[in-house]
């Protein structure tokens, strides 16, 4: 939970209500009863302690009276405008208890937790708040002012927020991925929604569900270009199914272009970032080399395969794109590279070790070159 001195100081300052006057319309009650005369008292007293004084007595001579919400929302304004914030945030409390539904008396609750600079009481007050205004904005009371319907609104706001980072920051990829699910049923118009694709992406692919992951990464690369890694997903899986190659191609150049222009995210470290760009880089330019070879459009296949050639480490793909180098430069006439690559690939033991001796003695013998 992300602690109460953390939230947006927006977020604080749009809850304030006024003191004065902030519990609401004057109850009307007969001024020739001992009720009405010590109300009218109150009311015409502008002496601050003393008004205090009166207020205390109200709701002890006359519990039962419809005016004692009235005089507990006048106490709890009054005590902190006076400063004596445990005895306003109790004359709250006792409202609260009367009237469930009262915002405004939880939102100055909130105000005063937090003017008491007390963190776990500020949280409790902001969820009361935010809880209350849940249902009470559905239909608002057209006297409810505005301040108060802007605390409201904020409360939500800041409890959907601490949801929201308590689900996003859970360690385990299984529980990011079940309150993620959550939030997005409780908060189904979050401004989140973007941030929690790919965070479940990432989540997903962690925990090792590929199926999942997979269409995680689909459904962000229709409208976000800014995660190279989703849309080589995408790519590698059209790839290796043989299936719509221009999407191939499409998904792994927007890859490159992403990947030549990104900046290091945050808290990754510098060789890390290195690593996982060179990987992303060469995974992105083999795969256009290869649907552009089986194209036969050797000059695309060339530029790619060149690119991705000196960071491939594994023999086996090595071997393979020296081979495909060495047949892309012989029908691109770039006789000299063609069979500078043919002679590295017959170093390489493998598969392609043994046609790539022998189509470099069709050419040597083609162009005559001993």
């Amino acid at each position: 939970m992300i602690p109460a001195s953390r939230f947006p100081a927006a977020l604080l300052a749009l809850c304030v209500i006024s003191s004065l006057g902030w519990a609401g319309p004057k109850p009307s009650s007969d001024p020739n009863t001992p009720e009405g005369r010590l109300l009218a008292k109150v009311q015409a007293e502008s002496d601050l302690t003393k008004r205090l004084f009166l207020l205390e007595l109200f709701p002890e001579l006359f519990p039962s009276s419809p005016s004692v919400e009235y005089v507990l929302g006048e106490m709890q304004a009054r005590y902190h405008q006076a400063g004596k914030l445990d005895k306003a945030m109790a004359a709250g409390a006792n409202l609260l208890v009367r009237n469930p539904n009262s915002l405004e008396a939880a939102c100055l609750n909130w105000r005063i937790a937090a003017d008491m600079k007390d963190a776990a009481l500020t949280t409790v007050w902001m969820s009361q708040a935010g809880s209350i205004a849940e249902r009470v904005l559905k239909t608002p009371d057209p006297e409810m002012s505005k301040s108060t319907v802007e605390c409201g609104t904020n409360a939500r706001q800041a409890i959907e927020f601490d949801a929201y980072k308590n689900a996003i920051t859970a360690k385990n990829p299984a529980d990011r991925i079940k309150l993620l699910e959550e939030f997005l049923k409780n908060h189904p118009q979050t401004q989140h929604a973007g941030d929690i694709e790919i965070t479940l992406f990432l989540a997903y692919r962690e925990q090792g569900d590929s199926a999942k992951a997979l269409a995680a990464a689909e459904k962000l690369v229709a409208h976000n270009d800014t995660r190279e890694d989703a849309m080589l997903l995408v790519a590698e899986s059209y790839f290796k199914s043989g299936k719509d190659p221009n999407r191939v191609v499409t998904l792994s150049r927007k890859a490159i272009e992403r990947l030549n222009s990104a900046e290091k995210p945050d808290g990754v470290t510098a060789s890390d970032w290195a690593r996982t760009k060179t990987a992303e880089l060469t995974q992105a330019n083999y795969m256009i080399g290869s649907v552009n070879f089986q194209a036969e459009k050797w000059d695309v296949a060339d530029q790619a395969f060149r690119a991705a050639l000196p960071n491939l480490t594994d023999p086996r793909f090595r071997a393979e794109v020296l081979n495909s180098l060495g047949w892309a430069n012989y029908k691109l006439k770039n006789v000299s590279d063609a069979i500078k690559f043919y002679i590295d690939c017959t170093n390489i033991p493998g598969p392609f070790q043994l046609a790539a001796s022998k189509t470099l003695n069709t050419i040597t013998a083609e162009y005559r070159i001993k």
